[in-house]
């Protein structure tokens, strides 16, 4: 059975790096924050709130569902993503579409787990 196929589409706040060597010996001389939490406070606070109840959420749904669910995340701002988000008419943030053509937009989890279920999607025991 092939797994169901949700996209997220969300932005996603980007960390801030230098080249990976450097990074890399940073990291290990302990001399400054993880790429990925470096620039995190220049962003407000409700996409911070957002951004880690997305991840919540997706976390959530791959334990769940395990190999029965293809979770790909894809943020407006890349081409991938911007042409996502044309295609499916996406104007709020997050929007889950599940298989390519249902569209969840918002927190309204219950629908999202709704539309899961009824594309195939099995939860683990």
């Amino acid at each position: 059975m092939k797994p169901v196929a949700l996209d997220v589409i969300s932005p996603i706040p980007e960390g801030w790096g230098i080249c990976l060597s450097c990074e890399m010996l940073m990291a290990r001389a302990n001399l400054d924050e993880a790429p990925y939490a470096r620039g995190r406070d220049e962003y407000p606070a409700e996409w911070l709130e957002d951004f880690y109840r997305l991840s919540n959420v997706v976390m959530d749904l791959a334990a769940r569902y395990g190999d029965s669910i293809r979770i790909q995340i894809w943020d407006p701002r890349s081409v991938q993503g911007l042409i996502k988000s044309l295609r499916h008419w996406v104007r709020r943030y997050p929007t889950f579409i599940v298989q390519g053509q249902h569209k969840v937009t918002g927190w309204d989890l219950g629908q999202l787990e709704q539309q899961i279920l009824a594309a195939g999607g099995v939860p683990h025991s």
